[in-house]
Order: structure tokens, then C-alpha cells, then sequence
């Protein structure tokens, strides 16, 4: 399977036999493997009209495995260990209908990870209710070409397309069919449903669960609000920040550039302002012997927040005067998504500013980390004010000719800016031509996510190695008869190789994380 990931990863789309050709398989064997890539969800299908099959490589999908490991660690943290073993099932085998998930969990061998009918099926009601869960429908299994052709297709056939070459026509299309669209790929499922078909005959199951990876995508993107929070503002408000954004339950699977509605008033979400008192005040906080809390080493009551003393009534943070305070404290700052109707004395969150503002900071913070010097505080200038030429950027950043130039250079042959040429005259001689430096965002952000994809990659084959080469040793402590007793098994010497090799793979492994946070916010919110 593999082999076969690999070469449909590499050339596109292919056929059954150019599969076998390529990878120099038996075509039984291919239609083998096809099958069970297909059912892990790793590969797209598509049959045309006139009846030939193709195949290609679902790389998003196979992205998401890296996460699983993830991903379980953050149900295990809300649903306890036999939620994670619910939801590690199914991510082993791609997708099943609940009746198969039911006798695979309730049935299973193992007496550590068992579980009654009662408590898996209250467990699968809450991992559907919270979104961990979704159904897959036929759209899914076919790229997202081969879906958006299907569905205009199915569109023009039944008439509902006006005929012409018209720009409002062509728009008014385009509307209709991301509709019709988002329709077939909507993975919400209701858990009377499932229930329904749990209670029914196994045979008579249609409806297949899947992994949702999108809870994880939302757990990175609130840390990194509260995070920013902390760092200005301290604990307390970040908590306030976080409680805001996780308003914020879903994320927009269209592209970056189709985001943003025509409407800003679309990407708006009111907030709840006793929704967000009671988060915050059922946060669990270290307290003193008299029952005060600390806040950076300042007493909760007393710590002063942007220089103004704090709202909260006898130290309760819980209270709506206290939470609306925040609020404004974080509006006043950088987090300019966080919105006040003064008329109606409301809050809101700008879901388009909020994805802005950390597409921003997560770039900016990547530049700094890949180049030195005054490399960031060209690219703020650029980002802030637009295209500048060279002497513009003396005047404004406070830098020398030859300083300036070399940062220039090193952030052009990065591709973090481009440069434009605007002759003054016909013959576009040097000296009458202006340069003109700018600063593209999606274009930086597509370099950046190049660069982590081949850093997690090259992460990914070192840890492979580093295990190859205490092979012995690992085949050994993976034996179902020594884990949990390694002590008692394992001589010092193998004791230490383990301890070493368990170490370096958290070393790995924590990059791994934090890269894949950073391509979660470049590329999934």
C-alpha cells in the first residue's frame, strides 16, 4: 500500500493498470491494496461517464494521520480513555457504521479496554454532540475537482443553471453550485440518528462515521489566542480571550481566498456574555492559605490590568462588569477582532479578523525565527504601509543603505518579498527605474507551508533511523509480555538504550507538534 500511495502521491491521477505498471505489481494485488486505501479514506475515486475508473492520492487525509496521536490525547482529556479507544478504532479503520463500531468495541478481547453497551453508547452520543465524530457521505471519497464537476453537472442536467457567458450569470452559477456543494460534503450528524440504526437491524446501516480532526485544528487556534493573551495582558484576561473564541465552534473547509463573505457582517458571531462569566469562573486557580488567588505574583484583587484596577466584584472574576472589562481591554489592544456594538451594549468576534490576525502573527513569527538582523522590521513596514522603495524604507525603519540591502536581498531569495520595476521612461534604463518591494502574505504563507512540510518530513525519516538502529532492543520492550514490566525484564544496559530512546522520541515528536501548530494556523483555520 505504500508503494502505491507513493507513486498516486507523486503522478496524480491514475488508473487501476497504470497503478499496477508503475509499481510493477500484480493487478490483483493493486486492486488489493486500492481497495484498502480507499476504505482508510487516503485515496479519492472518481468513475466517468464512460466507465473508467481513476484513482488519486488524498493528501489531506494522510496528513491527519500525524494528528491522530493528538487528537486522542484531547478526547482522553474530556471523555476519559474509553472515549480515546472509540475514536482510535475508527481511525484505524477509516470509517465503519456504528453497529460495526459497537461490536468492535463492546466486543473486543481485551479485558483493560472493554466496555458495556450502555457506556459505549453514551460515550458515542457525546463524541457526536461535541463534533468528534462525522458521517461520511459519497462526495467525500471524491476530490474536490471531481465533486465541484459532479455537482454543476448534476446541476445543468435538472436545469437549475441559467445558460449564458454573463458575469452576474457566471457568479450567480458559481453561487449555486458551492451550495449544492456544501451540501453533499456537510458531515453533520444528529445522534437520534445513529441511535436509530443502532437500535434497527445491522443490516439496514447506512449512515459511515469518521474521525473530525477539525476539534484539534480549534483547540490549536484558541491556545494560540490565549497565548498572545498571557503574554500582554496576563492569565485572567487570556482566559477571558479563550472563553470568547471557543464561541467559535467550526472551521470554514473552503479555501483561504473563498473565506471571507462579501458580508463582514457574515464572519460575525455575537458572544454570550454568561456563557463566557461561567467558563471563566469554573477555571480551577492555585490559591493561597487565606483563600486569595496569585496572578502573576500580584493578588487577583489587586493586580492592575493595562493600568486601570480591576472590575472584578470581591475578587469574582465570574461577573458580566468584570467579563465586559476584559473584553475591552483586549479590544483596545491588538486583538482588534474582538468588536462592541455601542448601541446595543453587545460583543462580537470577527471570525475574519480573528483568522487574519493569527495568519499574521504566525508569519511574522516565522520570519523572525529564519532571519536575523532587521528582516522582521522590514517586513512589518512593508505589510504596514505597502510597496516602498529603498529609500522610503531608510526613512521610515532608521536603517543604513548597506544594512537595508542585505536584508533585501536575503528576504527576496527566501521568497518572503517581491520586487517591481517601474521605469520612467521607454528604454528602462536602471538609473530612471524606480524598485519597488512588497510584501505578499498568501504567497509567503504557501513558501512557509513548503518549508514545514519538508522539515516535519525530514523529522518523520530521523526518527525512523534513530529507531532502526535500536531495533533489537524495541522489538523487545513492544512484546505484549514486557510492557508494564520492563523493570523486572529488561537488564540495566537495555533499561538505559529505552530510557534514551524514549526521551529522544519526545525531543521529535514535540517538534513535530509544534510544526504541525504552525500549519494548522497557515493552513486549516
Amino acid at each position: 500500500m505504500q508503494q502505491i500511495f507513493r507513486q498516486l502521491a507523486q503522478l496524480g491521477r491514475l488508473s487501476i493498470n497504470q497503478i499496477a505498471q508503475k509499481c510493477r505489481l500484480p493487478l490483483r494485488q493493486v486492486k488489493t491494496g486500492v481497495a484498502s486505501l480507499i476504505q482508510l479514506r487516503l485515496v479519492y475515486h472518481h468513475t466517468s461517464l464512460d466507465g473508467l475508473s481513476t484513482y488519486q492520492a488524498n493528501t489531506v487525509n494522510a496528513y491527519n494521520i500525524m494528528r491522530t496521536g493528538r487528537l486522542l490525547e484531547l478526547v482522553e482529556s474530556r471523555f476519559g480513555s474509553a472515549g480515546a479507544n472509540i475514536m482510535e478504532y475508527l481511525a484505524v479503520v477509516g470509517f465503519a457504521t456504528a453497529c460495526e463500531l459497537e461490536t468492535r468495541v463492546v466486543g473486543d478481547g481485551d479485558p483493560s479496554k472493554s466496555m458495556d453497551r450502555t457506556h459505549f453508547r453514551a460515550l458515542l452520543k457525546q463524541l457526536i454532540t461535541s463534533k468528534f465524530i462525522l458521517t461520511v457521505r459519497e462526495a467525500h471519497f471524491h476530490s474536490p475537482f471531481d465533486s465541484r464537476q459532479d455537482a454543476e453537472r448534476y446541476l445543468s442536467g435538472h436545469g437549475l443553471l441559467l445558460q449564458g457567458t454573463g458575469k452576474k450569470i457566471k457568479i450567480d452559477g458559481e453561487a449555486r453550485i458551492d451550495v449544492e456543494l456544501e451540501q453533499r460534503l456537510d458531515g453533520s450528524i444528529s445522534w437520534p440518528q445513529v441511535l436509530h440504526e443502532l437500535e434497527a437491524s445491522p443490516n439496514k446501516a447506512n449512515i459511515l462515521l469518521s474521525v473530525d480532526y477539525s476539534n484539534l485544528i480549534l483547540y490549536i487556534r484558541n491556545e494560540r489566542v490565549t497565548e498572545a493573551a498571557e503574554k500582554i495582558f496576563g492569565r485572567r484576561t487570556a482566559e477571558v480571550a479563550r472563553a470568547a473564541c471557543l464561541q467559535l465552534e467550526d472551521i470554514d473547509p473552503r479555501p483561504l481566498k473563498l473565506r471571507l463573505p462579501d458580508n463582514p457582517g457574515g464572519s460575525l458571531k455575537r458572544l454570550d456574555i454568561s456563557q463566557i462569566s461561567n467558563f471563566v469562573s469554573s477555571e480551577v486557580r492555585p490559591a493561597m492559605s487565606n483563600g486569595q488567588s496569585w496572578e502573576n505574583g500580584w493578588l487577583a484583587a489587586e493586580q492592575p490590568s493595562n493600568g486601570h484596577h480591576d472590575y472584578g466584584v470581591n475578587g469574582t472574576s465570574g461577573d458580566h462588569q468584570f467579563i465586559e472589562y476584559q473584553l475591552g481591554v483586549l479590544a483596545a489592544g491588538p486583538f482588534i477582532f474582538l468588536l462592541e456594538d455601542p448601541a446595543t451594549r453587545s460583543w462580537a468576534v470577527d471570525k475574519g479578523k480573528l483568522n487574519h490576525f493569527l495568519w499574521e502573527k504566525e508569519m511574522l513569527r516565522l520570519v523572525d525565527e529564519n532571519m536575523s538582523g532587521p528582516a522582521l522590521r522590514i517586513v512589518r513596514m512593508l505589510a504596514d504601509k505597502g510597496k516602498l522603495d529603498e529609500r522610503t524604507m531608510q526613512d521610515v525603519g532608521l536603517l543604513n543603505a548597506k544594512e537595508l540591502r542585505m536584508s533585501l536581498a536575503k528576504l527576496q531569495m527566501n521568497g518572503f518579498l517581491e520586487l517591481q520595476e517601474v521605469p520612467r521612461d521607454p528604454q528602462r534604463q536602471p538609473k530612471s527605474t524606480t524598485y519597488l518591494y512588497f510584501y505578499d502574505p498568501d504567497r509567503v504563507r504557501k513558501v512557509f507551508l513548503d518549508k514545514l512540510y519538508k522539515t516535519m518530513s525530514r523529522l518523520y525519516e530521523r526518527l525512523h533511523l534513530e529507531r532502526e538502529k535500536l531495533s533489537s532492543t524495541l522489538s523487545k520492550v513492544e512484546r505484549s509480555d514486557v510492557q508494564g514490566s520492563e523493570e523486572e525484564i529488561l537488564s540495566p544496559g537495555e533499561l538505559q538504550v529505552l530510557l534514551r530512546w524514549r526521551q529522544k522520541e519526545s525531543w521529535f515528536m514535540t517538534e513535530i507538534y509544534r510544526i504541525d501548530a504552525s500549519v494548522a494556523i497557515l493552513r486549516d483555520i
